[in-house]
């Protein structure tokens, strides 16, 4: 596991972009408070009614963390039964295990779809999740840099909540790309103080997985076709289950909204505003980038005052993207360059992120040389995940 690679992806200082808190049943009051408390008990019911051998399966998966740092323990087990799965001692040393310097972490997609939901719960689910991942990266603030998240629903509650935040010491916050912010648009004057109050922070802001749903009016484009919908009962991965449909359309929400944040001008008024599109792919970025600046050159009076540079500009200075580790890097940026968007993430503890993701990426991107690599896992990260001094 993890064998040797290019200088730039064994050194110590690669930045992961993209890993994740991963409660068992056991924890997830203590994560989640009132939706942890009904995911246990939807858990338990769940191993009731599964054959033996399928529910030993997923009982591995909702396993407690191990105190135990071995390729084996760190690579390969997934779930929340992995070292540093919950508690920021145990991340520390998976961090230094796998030779990260910093991570973003994320919650789990549960917290995450029940926070950017409507409703009271929603905004409990939101509320107690910011003060556990606030108190879980004040043991390093630096290394961990929690991701709190922000319920759009109202601009006024996203304000209130990205204020306590960072007066709490947090720097970074999720947002959903479904949805209009206050039901306008995110380049919208509306969303200005938001977005001056993050910038000024010297805060990141992310889209995420999972932050998508709810962006297409209907839920029926794949009813009908057995084999592009989603399995409820698809025991394969014991992870985030996903339908070939929905891997094949999730993009959609994050293009629409990083249009709308480039060409309105966002970028533009807030220059220093850090923005990183987490765990959506990068295949669509740089087409994105061409289309937006032949857009611009179409309709140029329109943009007159309005934007100073070319759109792929604001995306190169502004935006930084986690590719899949089945993408083809190098194909990218052979294609279209953009090589500064591109950033490393593992996706710990989940499935996805597979069992030797730092040797899947630098087989595609070290044929583009030690430059560019150290780009990747290192360097281009830096916009959206900087030291704390």
């Amino acid at each position: 596991m993890q064998s040797e690679l290019s200088v730039a992806a064994s050194s110590q200082t690669k930045l992961d972009l993209d890993s994740h808190i991963q409660p068992c049943p056991e924890t997830y009051e203590l994560v989640a408070g009132e939706i942890g408390v009904k995911y246990k008990s939807m858990f338990d019911d769940l191993m009731h009614s599964l054959p033996p051998e399928k529910a030993d399966r997923v009982r591995g998966f909702a396993a407690p963390e191990s105190d135990i740092w071995t390729d084996e323990t760190v690579w390969t087990v997934k779930g929340s039964g992995a070292p540093g799965a919950v508690s920021p001692e145990g991340r520390i040393r998976t961090l230094d295990h796998m030779g990260v310097a910093r991570s973003l972490i994320f919650s789990d997609p549960g917290v995450q779809a029940t926070a950017m939901g409507t409703g009271e719960l929603a905004l409990d689910t939101m509320r107690h999740w910011n003060d556990f991942i606030v108190n879980f990266s004040a043991t390093d603030p630096n290394r961990l840099r929690g991701v709190a998240i922000l319920n759009t629903e109202s601009v006024s509650t996203a304000v209130i909540e990205a204020t306590r935040v960072l007066n709490a010491g947090g720097r970074a916050f999720v947002l959903p790309s479904s949805v209009p912010p206050g039901d306008a648009s995110p380049a919208s004057h509306e969303m200005d103080p938001l977005w001056a109050m993050l910038s000024e922070a010297n805060a990141t802001v992310t889209l995420h997985a999972g932050g998508e749903e709810g962006f297409l009016a209907s839920q029926k484009w794949d009813d009908g076709v057995a084999h592009l919908k989603f399995d409820t009962i698809d025991y394969s991965a014991e992870g985030e289950q996903i339908s070939p449909y929905l891997f094949s359309t999730m993009s959609l929400a994050p293009q629409n909204f990083v249009t709308l944040m480039v060409m309105g001008g966002v970028f533009e008024r807030f220059p220093a505003l850090r923005f990183g599109i987490i765990e959506l792919g990068a295949h669509w970025l740089a087409p994105l980038a061409l289309h937006l600046d032949n857009t611009f050159k179409i309709f140029s009076r329109r943009f007159k005052g309005v934007l100073e540079l070319l759109p792929s500009e604001y995306i190169r200075r502004n935006i930084r993207v986690t590719p899949y580790r089945i993408e083809n890097i190098a194909d990218h940026i052979e294609r279209y360059g953009l090589s500064e968007c591109y950033c490393y993430s593992s996706d710990f503890p989940h499935p996805e992120g597979g069992q030797d993701p730092i040797k899947d990426f630098d087989t595609s991107i070290s044929k583009m040389g030690p430059a560019i690599n150290e780009k990747f896992f290192c360097k281009n990260g830096e916009w959206v995940l900087p030291a704390f001094s």
